[in-house]
């Protein structure tokens, strides 16, 4: 674990931001120019740990990439293996992304067992349930695993996930995409990222019908075109801005955030705690409500779980996602009222709030993945060591930046997966943020 950082907090945010582009979108979309021996061209592409580990990947497979600031090329006509280096594949949960698209390119894929985030038991169950389900063998080869398809595939298929899985979606629809036979998902995930692969695989060639919903019905072509691939913004990386102009009593303008499918339902979400949030042309502008943040119990659309307790929780896509359920502990924390906030999906995923309590929060955990959070609170600082969770890390740096008081932070180093430049960021919204630790990167 490294990477330590020291924030003065108390500093109101202001200006203008432009947020990520979706990370989860590109570390899907790239192993999909495997599919094909055309050019595919990603834009926006974001400088992080996990695009640079697939991007070297992918060379060392036999992969033609060039680079420019945010422009990656890809033409995968002399790939000449189906394995994926163990090495390097084994530090990130990405690596399992190519598993679909070496399957329909070379009917056998390797893969190791992925690590990365420590976030529950985050099994690859739920990728091996939908590719047996269409025929595809699957065994442990020491610390990897070997998916084989079947030479002579049915011409139709029809496959329920056990979840609605948004990895195990795009996985199998990049090897639906490049397979001669129709395949039907049911339980497809339909985040926007899972949007934007689905039409990447379309403008690739693949006859996709369903894009956006939970049915998703793919015919496959072996004839893939040249394409383009532009992520959209990352809607967690909007909600940490969200909840950063809000604890801090800030007012950030978000550059190009006001997209309806992706931001909408979040907006009634974080009305409910009221923040203002306007709607101007393409940006939202995030501002504090007349009277502070306030968790109301009456306040019309609130779920309950008890007389005067709110709840919220996570569900799949279009309900609240569950990577911002982290973010909504330091928001309720300065929040007048209580909140019951819930994380069913992973088994310690609210582990955190423990790092939170000792920093001033008032926090009941009922168990991991149900707290109660009373507010509001004044953050009193110090030292905190953040767990191997890239949210968990956020939502300990969005608290720190809440009160006037310094709070040194270890093990930051994991934001880098999904915010490269997140000092920098802050730090141009007025954020007081010294680097510690040179590991972090940035500037000091």
């Amino acid at each position: 674990m490294s990477g330590i950082v020291k924030i003065t907090g108390g500093k109101k945010l202001r200006g203008e931001v432009t947020p990520i582009p979706n990370k989860n979108a590109i570390v899907a979309a790239l192993p999909a120019a495997l599919l094909s021996d055309k050019d595919v061209v990603f834009n926006n592409v974001p400088a992080t740990s996990d695009v640079e580990k697939i991007l070297e990947l992918m060379k060392m497979m036999g992969a033609q990439i060039e680079e420019s600031v945010g422009v990656v090329k890809i033409n995968c006509k002399n790939i000449n293996t189906h394995r994926i280096d163990p090495t390097i594949g084994g530090q990130f949960r990405g690596s399992l992304m190519f598993v679909g698209p070496l399957l329909a390119r070379f009917g056998t894929a390797e893969v190791p067992l992925p690590g990365g985030c420590e976030l529950g038991m985050r099994s690859i169950e739920a990728h091996v349930d939908v590719f047996r389900a269409v025929g595809v063998k699957v065994e442990r080869v020491g610390d990897s695993v070997r998916f084989i398809a079947p030479k002579k595939p049915e011409k139709e298929y029809r496959v329920w996930q056990i979840e609605a899985s948004v990895t195990a979606t795009e996985n199998f629809a990049m090897y639906a995409s490049g397979v001669d036979a129709s395949f039907e998902l049911m339980d497809a995930a339909c985040e926007p990222h899972v949007v934007d692969v689905m039409n990447l695989l379309s403008f690739m060639g693949a006859h996709v019908e369903g894009i956006g919903s939970n049915k998703v019905k793919i015919t496959g072509t072996r004839k893939f075109k040249k394409a383009e691939f532009t992520p959209r913004p990352d809607f967690i990386d909007i909600c940490g801005l969200i909840v950063a102009a809000a604890v801090t009593d800030g007012k950030i303008t978000i550059k190009g955030a006001n997209i309806p499918d992706i931001v909408d339902g979040l907006i009634k979400w974080f009305s409910m705690f009221n923040i203002d949030i306007q709607k101007t042309g393409a940006d939202l502008i995030i501002s504090v409500g007349k009277g502070g943040l306030e968790i109301d119990s009456k306040k019309e659309g609130f779920p309950l779980a008890a007389p005067n307790l709110p709840k919220l929780y996570p569900r799949p896509w279009p309900g609240f996602p569950v990577d911002a359920i982290p973010s909504i502990a330091p928001l309720a924390s300065k929040s007048r009222g209580r909140l019951l906030l819930k994380n069913w999906m992973y088994e310690s995923g609210l582990d955190f709030v423990r790092e939170l309590n000792q920093m001033g929060a008032d926090i009941m955990m009922m168990d991991p993945e149900k707290i109660i959070i009373n507010g509001p609170v004044k953050f009193k600082g110090g030292s905190v060591t953040t767990p191997s969770v890239i949210q968990a890390c956020k939502a300990i740096f969005l608290a720190a930046l809440a009160d006037p008081v310094t709070t040194t932070i270890y093990g930051v180093d994991i934001l880098r997966r999904r915010y490269p430049n997140i000092f920098e960021v802050y730090r141009h919204l007025g954020a007081q943020i010294e680097i510690v630790d040179e590991k972090v990167g940035g500037v000091k």
